[in-house]
């Protein structure tokens, strides 16, 4: 039998690959969530779960926004049963697809000390590594380590997790606040049986957000605790405010549902949970009176959202709704939870659409007030996606794909929306690279960026000035495509992603790509420069996750894999960029990992003139001008 920290780590994986499965599915797939168990008793339940339904051909793009919105409160568990027993008979039934009508950057840092790479100034969001330029602060597996950067550096000390895995951090002063993910054991209960075997569930999935006074870098103490049911989605900080979202999913309790009368149930098995010690230690029920719910959502979890400041102990503002959350992008005064669902048909599986929800909350000093909710037709790409102006229009960018019977493949047709402060639709461009798929996307000022692709990498211009008439302005098609975009002056972008290039038959990637894209003239936009960076077998956590990527002072470092010579080896490349010279390789630290994959480099920083490479076996410093190793600390897994 596993022990407690394989077992926590064996879920968190499992539900870091559903999540990345989740974000890039491209066809149609039957998708299920694997519970496993901590006592020997505990049955892994296995939960289908498809949306099908038939299409009407005079769909349009978006969904009716009402003039005034409600949403309704669950208001009692017998209502509960009824949504999610509605739900899942809807699922199932259900053969058409309503007619959906009308709406549906870093900064230059010039600190001496590299701060997480974010998608909006001011909005900080949680990494496994943060530095204030004295201390290091990094998650190594289940434990936290500080690390004394001041002079020769020096572990001062570590926070050990014994029931739970530090997922991400925030540094604000002399507060530490961690999040982590974990399982707790609960009374086991039947779901529901059958004649040959019970299905059991004996285990809640949570999160908790510690906090922990570090004016003592020595000695770490814990402040406060809030605890909730469901697993991290993400978090954002704004100044002294942490806001964090959970989802705590559904699918037992609609697999109960659907086999149980309601009598037979208990009511407090249904109700999400959560822990705030700046009140007490107790744990207490979300009462059905106090969620709420959205009509026109995939209702299969619980959608937590929990914001505080950590400068007080008022009670966290923890918020409850049935149904939506995927994907989380934040601005300096809004919080936008999206959710996409994908439509199938019934008789074919084939795929006829899918929507993204969109739901809008103010966010103030730690408080969360829900503001709209609307839909619109299309898949979003991630949190990039989306983007806030300053006159709070919401702008949106989504793939848009259909299966063609005559074809037998997957038609796609790429739009951008352009949203109100209360969500109606007040502009809209479409029909951007039909047949390709949306690869990255940025929102710089009055203007989007936005790369698909299928054989090349159309890089696609598009004016915002006017909200309600965004236009395509130029395209350029290159070789390749890049997966983020990120801003270098208000007339050039850099590009990271792979190169490519077609066989025939398909496409091949032939290592990693950076370009610097020029884009002064709208109409007319030049790749200036391009650095390609190994080969096929090369790849970089940079691809999928811009907070793997340092940006500061024109300085650009990458974490990259590759396998060479019969040997696998993990670097940090750092690129000084410019104009003029373009990707100009300044130095790299090489690390061999054949033999031990804990020296795989996760992240790069910097800080007191050095850049500190970090992998969960050590973390070396290295000289900024002759990038030769200056310090190393290493670490016992």
């Amino acid at each position: 039998m596993k022990d407690n920290k394989e077992f926590i780590n064996d879920i968190y994986k499992k539900y870091d690959e559903y999540k990345t499965k989740e974000k890039n599915k491209m066809k149609l797939r039957i998708k299920y969530i694997s519970y496993v168990t901590v006592l020997a008793t505990v049955v892994i339940v296995s939960i289908l779960g498809i949306n099908i339904k038939k299409v009407n051909n005079n769909n349009e793009n978006l969904v009716d926004v009402q003039e005034e919105i409600k949403l309704a409160k669950v208001g009692s568990f017998e209502n509960f049963y009824n949504i999610l027993k509605k739900q899942e008979d809807s699922d199932i039934r259900n053969n058409e697809l309503k007619t959906e009508q009308g709406i549906t950057e870093s900064a230059m840092n010039d600190s001496t000390y590299s701060t997480t790479n974010v998608q909006e100034t001011n909005v900080d969001e949680a990494d496994i590594v943060k530095t204030d330029g004295k201390y290091i602060y990094y998650i190594i597996e289940n434990k936290v380590v500080i690390i004394n950067i001041q002079n020769k550096m020096v572990q001062e000390s570590e926070i050990i997790y014994t029931d739970k895995i530090p997922k991400e951090l925030y540094i604000k002063g002399n507060k530490l606040i961690v999040i982590t993910y974990g399982i707790t054991n609960i009374e086991p209960r039947t779901i529901y049986e059958t004649k040959d075997v019970a299905y059991v569930e004996g285990t809640k999935q949570k999160t908790a957000i510690i906090t922990y006074d570090v004016q003592d870098r020595k000695n770490p103490k814990e402040e406060r605790k809030i605890e909730m049911d469901g697993t991290y989605l993400s978090s954002r900080m704004l100044e002294d405010s942490v806001y964090v979202i959970t989802n705590k999913y559904l699918y037992s309790e609609i697999n109960t549902i659907k086999h149980t009368n309601l009598e037979d149930l208990k009511e407090e098995e249904y109700k999400p949970t959560y822990i705030d010690t700046a009140i007490d230690d107790e744990e207490k029920y979300i009462e059905f009176n106090d969620i709420r719910y959205f009509d026109d959502s995939k209702i299969d979890n619980y959608l937590i959202v929990c914001g505080f400041n950590i400068k007080d102990n008022q009670k966290a503002d923890i918020q409850t709704y049935l149904g939506a959350g995927d994907t989380i992008y934040c601005s300096d005064k809004n919080m936008y939870i999206l959710k996409t669902k994908e439509i199938y048909d019934i008789n074919t599986y084939s795929l006829l659409g899918s929507k993204t929800q969109i739901i809008k909350f103010n966010l103030d000093n730690g408080k969360i007030n829900y503001k709209a909710e609307n839909t619109v037709e299309g898949r979003v790409l991630n949190q990039f996606s989306a983007d806030e102006d300053e006159d709070e229009n919401l702008r949106i960018a989504v793939t848009k794909e259909t299966y063609n019977t005559q074809t037998n493949s997957n038609d796609t047709n790429n739009k951008l929306f352009i949203l109100d402060k209360e969500l109606n639709m007040i502009g809209n461009l479409e029909n951007l690279a039909n047949g390709e798929n949306i690869y990255s996307v940025r929102f710089m000022g009055e203007k989007a960026y936005i790369v698909t692709y299928k054989q090349v990498d159309p890089l696609f211009v598009i004016d915002l000035s006017d909200p309600q008439n965004p236009t395509k302005q130029g395209e350029l098609k290159i070789p390749g495509y890049s997966t983020y975009l990120h801003p270098f002056d208000e007339t050039h972008i850099i590009g990271f992603g792979y190169d490519t290039n077609n066989d025939g038959t398909r496409n091949i990637n032939n290592g990693l790509k950076l370009s610097m894209l020029d884009v002064t003239d709208m109409n007319n936009p030049k790749e200036l420069f391009t650095e390609i960076i190994g080969n096929s077998s090369t790849y970089s956590e940079a691809t999928y996750n811009h907070k793997a990527i340092l940006y500061i002072n024109n300085i650009m470092a990458l974490p990259i894999s590759d396998y060479r010579q019969n040997t696998s080896v993990s670097e940090a490349l750092i690129y000084e960029i410019s104009i003029e010279n373009g990707f100009n390789l300044k130095g790299k630290y090489t690390q061999n990992t054949n033999r031990d994959y804990n020296k795989k480099i996760n992240r790069i920083i910097y800080a007191n003139d050095g850049y500190y490479i970090l992998s969960n076996a050590n973390i070396n410093k290295i000289d900024k001008n002759n990038f030769k190793t200056t310090d190393t600390i290493n670490f016992e897994i």
